[in-house]
Formats: structure tokens, C-alpha cells, sequence
């Protein structure tokens, strides 16, 4: 049955966010208003824009999905997400936007003595980010539809109907309306979904989850196994064993014995079972203990990973460029410190009060049930939109489903003009047509963002087949640290040595991207690849692949190769280096006029 709230919510946020593409469709006639909104967005309006762009479907879905699922360990994820602006206020927000660049490959050519190997591979790694950071919105996009509507359109399921229709959307609004439209878009959005999650979490609070959290609750989880996998190993140490000593009698019959009694090894059953300690095996897993999902090395990479990945994040570190000067956009970093810290607070406590209030009231609903085995759902990513749904009705249910889009097109409306301006911007305009009118210029940018809408719409078709659904519990979320961890290592320590570390040259910086974003990709993929059983248990990709954040050691090696190249390499430093150091570190006024006038000396010399 649809829920009339949640289309009529949906519908009305599609609607404003199309208008407003509309009425700013006309700002867009250089390049420098469709990529950075003329320079001119305030403190205020910046910071909602960025959180709407932060606050994605992993944040939005994904941190209380974690929480639900992992107890402590899922709190990592809000710990990491919240802490991530305070080393941006700190190092990169006032620099980058004194530099006055439109792009981090931008920053690259600039920096580095008009380095066009820089800005390219710049361009390969912010290409590679987005493609990460996509992925789990699309994700979001499927399973916010499969609560939403629960039907498919044209032949296909829910999830897919969800994923295309998210991508319809987002490619029209934004190749439409460009950066402006698109902040207006994110402010507007920023709210709703701030809302939503405010009204789930005061209802949560209302109804007393501080009783169910103070206490030392197991924790178990729901999966679905083939009847083969279910009754694998020795007696009392299956899975069906297991299930069968933690589910209710009711439960165990109806989900497993009677699939089991069929006797087709390949059906799939329900279960539910009581999670592994990984930190301390002789333990019962419960949600106050950390040791769900990771052992000390993962969580402490984790973190670093979340708090790092910021940093380097395209479409987050492009809205700095909007900033009319270095000071408002540190004052822009300080509100977003503000909406954060507030914002990962209600998620947590939103994730315990799905294990507080599910099993009680998910029975009475049928539609709620059918997502549930025994209490428990089977896609921790939804337990916003059921809960809202369980504590608020209908209205609720509609409010979050709204919030959840809001989310989703917030997040991907920034990654993709990040991703347009790669290709429009650092590739189009600088060596495909340097002279092309602007207006050219801009219709490139569009296309871009129209090719990325439609990779995005396969990756986002392509993850279920893969089985990556079902191989992670709280998905979204790791998938977006998995964006982080290869941000963190592909341009944060690159970042950090060529603004605080004048001796850095080209090819330090070159080396440092390559090992940072290659080798975190190279883990996160063994990671998968041992994840979803290609790797037998015991093997060296196995063992390589249980490292599923490599930032602790992926970062640290970005920094070494930096330095060592950096220091045998001695007469590559740029030849304006100090104008660069002034322009980086010096006022804005002192900056913005040295950045002048070198443009007129390369215009000169052109």
C-alpha cells in the first residue's frame, strides 16, 4: 500500500528543488557562476549548503542503520563523521579558498609551477572519489523507495525504480541550475532532513530509550542463508543451532523449519543470531561493547579514515571556492561544526531506539513486519524510515521518506558538479578547447554532469548483483568510508604538505596521490573480494583483505612518499614559490591581488 504522506512529501520536494533549477537556470552564462556561484554565497547559506552536501544518504540512513546494528561500533561512524571538520577549520578552509582556485586539480596546476601531470591525475583521483561517494546513494535511493513504495515501475523492482528515479531527478536539476541552484537547492534540503531526523529522535526520546541503553543488551543481528549454510558444521555450532536457541519459537518455525523441511539445500531462510566479539571472543557480544564488526586496528582506522577523508572530499572542498574570502569560510566551518555535532548526536540516539521499540511495536504493523525476522530488521539502512513510521504513522513515515530524498539529492547535486567541473573545467577548458566561448563551456559542463547521472545509475543497478547487500550489514555506511578512506589517502596528506610544507615539488606530490588513492583502493577492494567469499578463509587475499579501512597505514605512507621525493627532488619547487606561499598564507586582500597578477603575467606571456 503507498503511502499517500510520503508521495505527496516527495513529489512537493521535487517540485520546489526543480523550481528553484528554474528560476536559476539564467546565472549559469560563465563558468565561474555554473561552478562556484559567482563567488558569492555568505557564511549562513553555505554552511546549511555544505551539511546539506555532508549529510548524505550514509549519514541520513546509514549512522543510525550502524548504530541499530553495531551498538558502540556503529558509533564510530558519528564519533568520525562529526569530528571531520575541525582539522578543515584548522589547515584547509582559509587556504584553499585565499588560493582562489575552482578545483583541487585547479589547486594542483596552480601550486606546482602549472603542472599539467598534477591537475590530471588530480582529475583521475576526483573522478575515482565521486564514483565511491555515489555508490551508496544510489543505494539509499533503492532501499528509501523499497519502504517508501514498496512497488517497481516499468518491469522493474522497487530498488531499481528508486535508483533511476533519483538519477532522473538530480541529472535534470542539476545540469539545469548549476552551483547556484544547486546551494539553494542543498539549503533547502539541509532542513528537511534535519528536521526529520529531529522529529524521530525527540519521539525516541519521549518514549524513553535511555532505559534500553544503559542496559547490557546482547546483540543479534538478521541475515538470510541458504538451507546448505544453514545447517553447515557440527551439531550445536550451526547456524541453525544458533537461530534456534535465539529466535522465538514462533519465529524459528515459520522462518527456518519450515523452508528446512522442503528440502531444497539452495532456499533461502531468515534468521536470527547472536553476533561474533571479534575483540574479545570469549564474549557475549553486546551493543555497549565495541568488537561488532572490527577488530582495535579497524576501528582505530575507521576513525582516522572519517576524520581525514573530509578533507579531501571533491565536493565538499569546492564549496570553499563559493566563499566571497578566507574569513567567511572559516566562519562558514564553525556553523557546520554547530549542525554536525547536533545532527550525529540524534542519529545515535535514533539507532538505539530501533532496538529499543522495534521488537514491541514492528507486529502490529504488517507492512513493518514483513521487513522484520523475529523483531529484527533485515536491512539495518531502514530503521529511520520504520520508526517514524512506528512512532509518528503515516505522517512520519512520509516526513523521513521526504528527509531521505532530500538527503540523497543533496549529496549527489554536490558530486556531481564536483565531478562536471573536473571534466568541464580542468580537461574541456584547458586542453580539449581553451578558446571556446563560455557559453560552450558551460553546455560541456551540463554533458558532464548528464554522463556521470547515468554511471552513476548502473553502479547504483550494479551493487545488488555483486552481493554487497547482503555481505555488509550496515552497507551505506561502509561504503561511504570507503570514499573517505581513498580521499584521505589520494589528496589529504597532498593537501596538507603543499600548504604547510613549502619544499613540497611536483613529483612528491605526484607519488603521494598515487600511493594514497591507488593503495586505498587496492585494500578496499581485496576487502570486497574476501567480503563476498572469492577468497577462501586462510588465504593471502583473505589476509590482505581483512584490513577494510587502510587509512592507518595508507595515510601515513602518502606523507613518507611526499617527503622522500620531495627532498630528492630539491630544484622542482616552482619558480614563484613565494608568491604562492603568500597568496596560500597571506590576507585575502594580499592574496586575491597577487593571484591577479599573476593571471595577467600568464596572459602576457600567452
Amino acid at each position: 500500500m503507498l503511502n499517500m504522506w510520503a508521495i505527496l512529501m516527495v513529489i512537493l520536494l521535487v517540485v520546489v528543488t526543480i523550481g528553484i533549477s528554474m528560476y536559476t537556470r539564467n546565472f549559469n552564462s560563465s563558468t565561474a557562476n555554473f561552478y562556484l556561484a559567482g563567488r558569492k554565497i555568505g557564511f549562513m547559506t553555505n554552511s546549511t549548503a555544505i551539511c546539506g552536501d555532508y549529510f548524505s544518504a550514509a549519514s541520513f540512513l546509514g549512522v543510525a542503520g550502524a548504530v541499530y546494528a553495531s551498538g558502540v561500533d556503529g558509533m564510530w561512524y558519528a564519533i568520525g563523521f562529526g569530528a571531520a571538520f575541525v582539522p578543515v577549520v584548522l589547515f584547509l578552509a582559509s587556504p584553499l579558498r585565499k588560493f582562489g582556485e575552482y578545483t583541487i586539480p585547479d589547486f594542483l596546476f596552480a601550486r606546482f609551477g602549472k603542472s599539467h601531470k598534477a591537475r590530471v591525475i588530480g582529475v583521475v583521483m576526483v573522478q575515482l572519489i565521486c564514483i565511491f561517494y555515489l555508490a551508496p546513494q544510489m543505494v539509499g535511493a533503492g532501499t528509501t523507495w523499497d519502504v517508501l513504495v514498496g512497488v517497481g515501475f516499468l518491469g522493474m523492482t522497487p530498488y531499481q525504480t528508486g535508483v533511476v528515479a533519483t538519477v532522473v531527478v538530480m541529472m535534470f536539476y542539476v545540469a539545469l541550475g548549476g552551483m547556484k541552484g544547486t546551494t539553494l537547492n542543498q539549503m533547502i534540503q539541509f532542513w528537511v532532513l534535519f528536521t526529520a531526523m529531529f522529529l524521530v529522535f525527540a519521539l525516541v526520546l519521549i518514549n524513553g530509550v535511555g532505559n534500553y541503553a544503559s542496559q547490557n543488551q546482547p546483540l543479534t543481528n538478521a541475515s538470510t542463508v541458504t538451507v546448505a549454510k544453514l545447517m553447515e558444521g557440527e551439531e550445536g555450532k550451526r547456524v541453525y543451532d544458533k537461530a534456534k536457541a535465539t529466535m522465538s519459537p514462533e519465529a524459528f518455525a515459520t522462518e527456518v523449519d519450515a523452508v528446512v523441511q522442503k528440502g531444497d539445500p539452495n532456499a533461502t531462510v531468515h534468521v536470527v543470531v547472536p553476533q561474533v566479539n571479534k575483540l574479545h571472543p570469549d564474549r557475549t557480544m553486546v551493543m555497549q561493547e565495541p568488537g561488532h564488526r572490527y577488530d582495535w586496528l579497524n576501528q582505530f582506522s575507521m576513525v582516522l579514515a572519517l576524520v581525514l577523508g573530509t578533507m579531501g572530499l571533491p565536493h565538499i572542498m569546492n564549496r570553499y571556492y563559493t566563499n566571497p574570502s578566507g574569513k567567511v569560510a572559516r566562519l562558514t566551518t564553525l556553523w557546520v561544526l554547530a549542525f554536525v555535532a547536533f545532527f550525529y548526536i540524534m542519529s545515535s540516539v535514533v539507532g538505539l531506539g530501533g532496538r529499543r521499540f522495534l521488537p514491541e511495536l514492528a507486529g502490529a504493523d504488517p507492512t513493518t513486519a514483513a521487513l522484520t525476522v523475529d523483531g529484527v530488521l533485515l536491512k539495518s539502512d531502514q530503521i529511520l524510515p520504520v520508526l517514524g513510521k512506528l512512532l509518528f504513522g503515516e505522517f512520519g513515515l512520509g516526513y523521513v521518506a521526504a528527509g531521505a530524498f532530500a538527503a540523497m539529492f543533496s549529496t549527489v547535486g554536490g558530486l556531481l558538479i564536483a565531478s562536471a567541473a573536473s571534466w568541464g573545467h580542468d580537461i574541456y577548458e584547458n586542453y580539449v578547447n581553451p578558446n571556446a566561448p563560455e557559453w560552450k563551456k558551460v553546455m560541456v559542463g551540463k554533458i558532464a554532469v548528464v554522463a556521470m547521472s547515468l554511471f552513476s545509475l548502473l553502479v547504483g543497478l550494479g551493487i545488488p548483483a555483486i552481493g554487497l547487500d547482503t555481505a555488509y550489514p550496515s552497507l551505506i555506511a561502509m561504503m561511504v568510508t570507503w570514499a573517505f578512506a581513498v580521499s584521505g589517502g589520494a589528496f589529504v596528506p597532498m593537501l596538507l604538505s603543499s600548504i604547510w610544507w613549502k619544499k613540497t615539488t611536483r613529483k612528491g606530490a605526484i607519488a603521494g596521490m598515487i600511493v594514497g588513492g591507488g593503495g586505498s583502493i587496492f585494500f578496499i577492494l581485496m576487502n570486497i573480494l574476501k567480503e563476498t567469499g572469492v577468497f577462501a578463509a586462510g588465504s593471502f587475499g583473505a589476509t590482505l583483505g581483512s584490513l577494510a579501512f587502510p587509512s592507518i597505514f595508507i595515510v601515513p605512507l602518502s606523507f613518507l612518499t611526499i617527503y622522500l621525493v620531495s627532498i630528492t627532488d630539491k630544484n622542482q619547487m616552482p619558480v614563484y614559490v613565494n608568491n604562492i606561499w603568500a597568496r596560500i598564507h597571506g590576507s585575502d586582500e594580499l592574496s586575491e591581488r597577487i593571484r591577479k597578477q599573476m593571471k595577467e603575467a600568464d596572459q602576457r606571456s600567452a
